[in-house]
């Protein structure tokens, strides 16, 4: 017998169709049997779980709430059935990683590809965003992995391996900066500089250096997306500050050169590869996590000799 119920399974699902009638398609039952059991959910909890539309079904705050428990319920049974696959000799599993955009284009989907060599069984889910929101989609059980810079010390949320990245300026190549071993701040402040917007955490730090040198420039651009921001510079709108991982996907002769910063506070960015804080983290997770910590070194090596910081 499953211990997450029928119901909660079709109320989910019936959530996320917004249709009785879909939920049912999905689910291969009667329509009216999706609505005896949200009824008798309704019923069970006291409260109206959905506002029926004249088009479909829209969840109450009472069903947000209840939908949103339903749903880590659904992530910690598949997670279970995982490890008891592990048990059984199988090695199947799922990961629910957060990353950072650095790693999306072809760091990541190379580690995905090794270990589906390795273990074809295994399934992963990947969600591209900061720092801030990955952390909370830990916390809140939706993932299970992250791999995010400058991590604030996070309750439930267990760092297992960290390295530093070189920052540096990024600039065409030919520009007055690209030949030297490395630049100060102050050699920048004669350029237009694109920065990165505040939702990357890399901001504020070269707010503070900005602050520092009583410079306050006007951006050409602002934005959190990298790709826009190796775009823009390429263009020579302006030079910009991003790690050695940033542009780890650009070839040789791509325009793009990476000067590392001398400044102390500035000279490299924390990645730590982190998991939800469990007694005993799924298989699948670890090896993923294992995985990743290997293709980092080996990444940074090219660039850099990483220190390891745990």
């Amino acid at each position: 017998m499953p211990l997450l119920s029928s119901a909660a399974i079709w109320f989910d699902e019936v959530a996320r169709h917004g249709s009785i009638r879909r939920a049912a398609e999905r689910l291969n039952a009667s329509p009216s049997a999706v609505n005896r059991q949200i009824l008798l959910l309704e019923a069970e909890y006291g409260v109206p779980l959905f506002e029926r539309l004249p088009r479909g079904v829209r969840l109450t705050a009472a069903g947000e709430v209840l939908i949103n428990d339903v749903r880590r319920w659904r992530h910690d049974d598949d997670r279970t059935r995982g490890q008891l696959d592990d048990l059984r000799g199988l090695r199947r599993g799922h990961v629910s990683i957060g990353l950072m955009e650095c790693l999306s284009a072809t760091f990541m989907p190379q580690v995905f590809a090794d270990l589906h060599r390795q273990h074809p069984r295994l399934t992963f889910g990947a969600f591209v965003g900061g720092t801030d929101r990955i952390v909370e989609d830990l916390q809140a059980g939706t993932l299970d992995m992250g791999i995010c810079f400058n991590l604030p010390h996070s309750p439930n949320v267990q760092i297992v391996h960290e390295v530093a990245v070189p920052m540096g300026v990024v600039v065409p190549v030919g520009h007055p900066l690209a030949g030297l071993p490395s630049v100060r701040l102050s050699d920048c402040i004669p350029y237009p500089i694109i920065l990165p917007d505040r939702a990357l955490t890399l901001r504020s730090m070269i707010d503070a250096a900005l602050v520092r040198l009583n410079h306050r420039p006007i951006p050409p651009i602002t934005t959190n997306s990298i790709a826009l921001i190796k775009g823009a510079v390429r263009r020579g709108e302006g030079l910009g500050f991003l790690t050695s991982l940033d542009v780890l996907d650009e070839p040789a002769d791509g325009g793009l050169i990476h000067v590392p910063l001398a400044e102390n506070r500035l000279s490299t960015e924390h990645l730590s590869v982190c998991v939800r804080e469990l007694h005993s983290p799924p298989a699948a997770t670890l090896l993923l996590a294992d995985a990743v910590q290997t293709a980092l070194a080996g990444a940074l090596m090219s660039t850099h000799r990483p220190t390891a910081l745990s």
